[in-house]
């Protein structure tokens, strides 16, 4: 019986350590759920009526609660800024995935610019995703390659790989677009996932 019982936790040790070993190189994921608060995200650009803070609403979103932002409609680009969970040493994002949820209260008059924006210490890359979010929630999942991505604005070159990991070794920004209406509309971010 004690031979039993040793063989027994002989094994779930050998357990435990082969999991920890098969943790050890991934990174942990970054997540926004927004299930108590806005969790750092602000809002950049003409929206909010110069605030940077969205609303948090506690209802209608993904799986519950999200966050919402006004667009002032004076002709700017406004965008979800990312708090400082999404920065820093991302190399090990490269080929991974940046998910999210989007929605607008129209779709009349839309236009395109950069849906996201990724700054390092010495570029800025930007992606225009194929579509522009629905007044229902509309889900995004990008890879995280060059392929894509531009130099500056969607009109740049296209981006390097080399740069491109060189962008994901120090991020100092992301930013994620909240506005696709020409005129006033009002916008939802919810459950932002960054792969690591």
């Amino acid at each position: 019986m004690k031979k039993l019982i040793w063989l027994l936790i002989l094994v779930l040790v050998i357990i435990v350590i082969i999991l920890g070993v098969r943790q050890c190189g991934h990174g942990k994921t970054v997540v926004s759920h927004f299930n108590h608060d806005d969790e750092g995200w602000l809002v950049s650009g003409d929206a909010q009526g110069g605030d940077t803070h969205p609303d948090f609403m506690k209802k209608g979103g993904k799986n519950g609660a999200y966050i919402s932002a006004k667009d002032d409609a004076v002709g700017g680009v406004w965008y979800w800024s990312a708090p400082d969970k999404f920065f820093g040493d991302l190399s090990s994002s490269y080929g991974k995935k940046l998910k999210f949820s989007l929605k607008q209260s129209s779709v009349n008059d839309q236009f395109d610019d950069a849906d996201i924006i990724l700054k390092g210490a010495e570029m800025t890359l930007v992606y225009d995703t194929p579509n522009n979010p629905g007044t229902d929630w509309t889900d995004y999942v990008i890879i995280l390659t060059e392929e894509g991505w531009h130099y500056n604005n969607t009109g740049g070159d296209a981006v390097t790989k080399e740069d491109f990991q060189k962008v994901l070794k120090n991020v100092k920004n992301l930013y994620i677009r909240g506005e696709f209406v020409n005129g006033e509309d009002t916008d939802g971010l919810d459950e932002v996932v960054l792969e690591k």
